[in-house]
């Protein structure tokens, strides 16, 4: 098996093939989540899936397994080693024993030429009194896998591992991994990666955050086969509508020129915004993080919004009270999703004639978006679902309902907080606050720059 070929570890990420990654968990809900991701993109992509896991926790990832695929799939793919026996928790650690058995698991693989990625639960309760012996294991499992090609990821119980063991731990895995990030080791002895930089959300919630988009990506073919033969036309008109307003004196005929050019404005940037949301999630931008600038995405959204505003009779008013130099750790795709999609509702769910409100300002390096409406706000009821995927406020109003559901998990991606507070009939106000990045010699360009 090539150890140059690149192995999918989700839809957004891929990994050099013999990839070693180190997991230290901290809550078990996630560590299965992860553990069930792990495995059923193997599955998609033909590999069998082999856990060195503890009975009763292979247990529960079947059954999250079985919810997502066909039972005869996962019978099929996914097959378990006990952890316990494996590594021989009932006896001092060997490493040399505990190798064989690695050995002797993966030999029949072998043999038969089959595809297979391996997740190892080292559960060793005492390994502050082992951790010479655990890293000279994991120097030789990183030798033995990483010859066979073998995608692995390594678990262990944050909760139990001091934070000495774990740096010493990263020495021996190209790729560090926790319940919420997934990053490049800086401490790998054979690291060959120049940049650091990136950083991704974990398995389970890459995996999740593509399952909410896949809906959205089925109407995205269509908008590529239309996007030529409407944007075209309506350069034209729009040119034609310019034209004409410049060489018409008649106030009325002016104000519906206008308009034209306004909705011609506003149908482009929504079809660019598809396009553009399309190209991030056909590639990893999604889960990466940079620095960006909030100043000049804000005045981006907030100047398509203001048009939008002004074709449903709605006024709209923005006081953008930031200096320009700030910068956020996050990417523009994902920055301008956030604050586009609570702008539109606020518009969406207002009545004719009536006032959106967007400020932003920066306090103890905290950027604070406020975006108010005084339109037809939510119940008690309603706001207890706002978050919930396909959860839609108005069954009158258009949209598929994943809007906000999807502003929160990139608010919460980007280390930020959402506030919602509304009444019946008297509107809504929502508090979005995402930390400032701040100076400290990292070094990673500002998007866009």
């Amino acid at each position: 098996m090539s150890s140059k070929k690149t192995i999918p570890l989700t839809n957004a990420l891929s990994v050099q093939s013999g990839s070693h990654i180190l997991y230290f968990y901290n809550q078990e809900e996630q560590y299965l989540a992860n553990a069930a991701s792990f495995a059923k993109k193997g599955i998609e992509l033909g590999q069998h899936v082999l856990f060195i896991e503890m009975k009763d926790l292979y247990k529960k990832v079947l059954q999250l397994l079985g919810e997502q695929l066909p039972p005869e799939k996962v019978d099929m793919y996914v097959h378990f080693v006990d952890a316990f026996e494996f590594y021989r928790m009932y006896d001092d650690f060997h490493f040399d024993k505990v190798l064989y058995n690695l050995s002797s698991v993966i030999q029949p693989y072998l043999d038969g030429h089959i595809d297979v990625r391996l997740w190892g639960h080292v559960d060793w309760r005492q390994q502050e009194k082992i951790k010479e012996k655990l890293f000279t294991y994991e120097c030789q499992a990183d030798i033995t896998i990483s010859g066979l090609g073998y995608l692995t990821v390594c678990c262990y119980d944050g909760n139990r591992v001091s934070a000495n063991v774990q740096l010493e731990m990263m020495k021996t895995h190209e790729y560090f991994m926790t319940d919420d990030d997934f990053v490049i080791s800086n401490l790998y002895k054979k690291k060959t990666c120049k940049s650091s930089a990136a950083i991704f959300p974990t398995l389970s919630v890459q995996d999740q955050l593509q399952t909410e988009m896949d809906l959205y990506k089925q109407k995205l073919d269509f908008v590529h086969v239309v996007s030529h033969e409407v944007r075209n036309p309506l350069t034209v008109i729009n040119a034609y509508a310019k034209m004409v307003l410049n060489n018409t004196k008649d106030r009325r005929d002016r104000e519906r020129l206008a308009a034209i050019s306004d909705y011609v404005t506003l149908i482009d940037n929504e079809i660019s915004h598809v396009i553009e949301t399309e190209e991030m999630l056909s590639t990893d931008a999604l889960w990466r993080k940079k620095l960006v600038s909030p100043y000049a995405l804000l005045q981006e959204v907030t100047s398509i919004m203001e048009i939008k505003a002004r074709t449903q009779n709605i006024t709209f008013e923005r006081a953008i009270a930031l200096s320009g130099s700030e910068t956020i750790l996050s990417n523009s795709t994902g920055f301008k999703l956030i604050v586009s999609n609570l702008l539109s509702n606020a518009i969406k769910y207002s009545d004719e004639g009536g006032l959106v409100q967007c400020t932003a300002n920066e306090h103890r390096g905290v950027l604070t978006i406020v975006i108010a409406d005084h339109g037809v706000g939510m119940s008690e009821e309603q706001l207890s679902k706002l978050f919930r995927k396909y959860e839609k406020l108005n069954e009158e109003k258009g949209g598929q309902g994943i809007g906000l559901f999807m502003v929160k998990k990139l608010v919460d991606y980007f280390e930020g907080s959402i506030e919602v507070m509304s009444e019946l009939g008297k509107g809504t106000t929502i508090v979005v606050a995402l930390p400032l990045h701040q100076a400290m010699g990292l070094e990673v360009a500002v998007e866009g720059a």
